[in-house]
């Protein structure tokens, strides 16, 4: 799992969980509202049931009053209690709560204008009979059991209602604590796999590296959690392996140096020990060829030290080269005359242009170049025979080739000939060297802007042919011309 797919599934699932949550209380809210509205409603007709019976009460005294006594203030007052009769009695017809109470508000209404007409009738004789008092008194109790009976349909409904409230309030507060319950859940659950895919694995990440800080060297990180941890790790691990491998050839190029600088160090040696102080020198015969020994020696020291100086120039980019215009004939001639004398075994031969080949370049360098290459030529081919330096040019590119008929590279150690510290096997069981030299060449020709070719075969020789721009560019990254400094 990827990083962006474990926060976007996280953030799906939490909003997901808190959109379920908002939509239970949002619909909770609507259901409790809707029955607070109903219970308002029912508890507003109770009310008004009540004052129409209140005020159907003070009519009937208005009435009886007036009937008695005949004074109109009495009538005035029963006319009031009407009008507030009907003004009530319209109302409950204008806001009925329910379908189930309007049986009960009808009979209601109907009792109530027969009641109302009984007494308009009874008002209107001068004084009333008995008969039409009695009827009049049936009249009003008939009118008060049927309000009496919408008041108890009206308090029925409202105690229904008022258990549906409470029972939405349950179901409400049940629903917000699974609500709570889920959202909590869920966020524990998003947790939990954030901590597995993402925490613990940076965790044991980190832990992998601090131990290789602290000097265990084979520490590695596991390959858990996300995939970009995982490929952090095996990064890691990769490179861990390889500083490793690094370190091993670095250490089996040491023992190699040491190895190396031992022989020409012993061949010194023994050569100065024959001219000790107290002996006499040998003959002139003798002591040519060991001082031409000494220098050859010294030689070979010096050029092993110089490849080590030189790779920890070139990675560190303190390389510099300093350009200056040389004719590259020159240059392949002043190499191959550096090696004539103490190649006697070889025949060294050069192959020049007849016009100047001017070449803008750092002389030190190539020189550098053609000397490593011209000395594995001679080095490589223990039999001796022909050496060949040929310089010419092609189009906008300068080469310089070194040629010879030793033992050969195989193909598939070509690829790899200019890495660091790689020694093909052929050449391990002909020669010495620690696998340095090619690598600074090929590099010091990159800052030139150029390179180094190989063509070769086991047993038929070898052909290095260092190409070189007729305009120089741009250095290489890693190396740095004085002018850029």
């Amino acid at each position: 799992m990827k990083l962006k797919t474990l926060a976007a599934a996280s953030t799906a699932s939490l909003a997901a969980l808190a959109l379920l949550t908002a939509s239970g209380m949002t619909l909770g809210t609507a259901s409790m509202r809707r029955e607070v509205m109903c219970l308002f409603n029912l508890v507003r007709e109770v009310r008004s049931v009540m004052e129409l019976e209140v005020h159907m009460l003070s009519h009937e005294r208005e009435s009886a009053r007036a009937a008695l006594t005949q004074r109109p203030e009495h009538a005035h007052a029963r006319e009031a209690a009407e009008r507030e009769m009907r003004r009530w009695i319209e109302e409950l017809r204008e806001n009925p709560v329910t379908a189930d109470n309007a049986d009960a508000f009808n009979a209601a209404e109907i009792e109530v204008e027969r009641y109302l007409a009984t007494h308009a009738r009874v008002d209107e004789r001068a004084p009333p009979s008995t008969a039409a008092l009695a009827a009049s008194a049936r009249e009003t109790d008939r009118a008060y059991a049927a309000i009496e009976r919408l008041l108890a349909t009206k308090l029925e409904e409202a105690q229904v209602a008022r258990g549906r409230v409470d029972r939405v309030s349950t179901l409400s507060n049940a629903m917000s604590v699974a609500a709570v319950l889920v959202l909590l859940a869920g966020t524990l659950a998003t947790l939990w796999q954030i901590s597995r895919c993402l925490y613990r694995p940076l965790l044991a990440l980190r832990a992998a590296i601090d131990r290789y800080g602290a000097g265990s060297h084979d520490a590695r990180a596991p390959h858990g959690g996300l995939d970009e941890l995982r490929e952090i790790a095996v990064a890691f691990n990769e490179m861990a392996a390889a500083l490793a491998e690094q370190r091993r050839k670095q250490l089996g190029i040491l023992a190699s140096v040491a190895h190396d600088l031992r022989n020409p160090l012993a061949a010194l040696k023994l050569t100065v020990d024959r001219l000790r102080p107290d002996r006499p020198l040998p003959p002139e015969e003798q002591l040519r060829p060991m001082l031409a020994r000494i220098g050859k020696e010294a030689a070979r020291c010096d050029r092993m030290l110089t490849d080590l100086m030189d790779v920890a120039r070139i990675e560190g980019g303190e390389l510099e080269l300093r350009t200056e215009v040389r004719d590259a004939r020159e240059l392949a001639r002043e190499v191959v005359e550096l090696y004539r004398p103490a190649a006697t075994a070889h025949e060294l031969g050069l192959s020049l242009p007849e016009e100047p080949v001017p070449l803008r370049c750092d002389p030190i360098r190539i020189e550098q170049v053609l000397n490593n290459l011209v000395a594995n030529a001679i080095k490589y081919s223990p039999g001796g025979g022909a050496v060949q330096v040929a310089v010419a040019r092609e189009g906008a590119e300068i080469t310089i080739a070194v040629s010879d008929r030793g033992v050969g590279i195989a193909r598939e150690d070509q690829g790899r000939l200019f890495e660091r510290y790689f020694r093909a096997p052929s050449s391990g069981r002909v020669a010495s060297g620690v696998g340095l030299g090619l690598w600074a060449a090929r590099r010091i020709a990159e800052a030139h802007g150029g390179r180094i070719e190989v063509t070769s075969a086991p047993g038929e020789g070898s052909t290095f042919t260092l190409h070189l721009p007729g305009q120089r560019r741009e250095t290489n990254a890693g190396v740095r011309s004085p002018e850029e400094s």
